[in-house]
């Protein structure tokens, strides 16, 4: 899922991880409801591949998410 060769690639989650980023960027420490209509609405981002996305920015430490559920990249 990461990396498909099957499939176009603005499927794959480090594509779609790149473009949260970018939303992230453009406005810190939004929730995540507000990031995932976002990420729906202009890029087409599933729920699942939204959930895939969040979870691989937190495991390669480039985001966390607060107590109130708000996005923030680190640094």
């Amino acid at each position: 899922m990461l990396l498909l060769n099957d499939i176009k690639p603005e499927m794959s989650i480090f594509y779609c991880a790149a473009l949260l980023i970018k939303e992230i960027k453009s406005e810190e420490g939004q929730d995540i409801v507000t990031l995932y209509k976002k990420g729906k609405d202009k890029y087409h981002i599933s729920l699942k591949v939204f959930a895939y996305c969040l979870d691989w920015l937190f495991l390669i430490e480039a985001a966390i998410v607060d107590k109130e559920g708000r996005v923030f990249l680190c640094t």
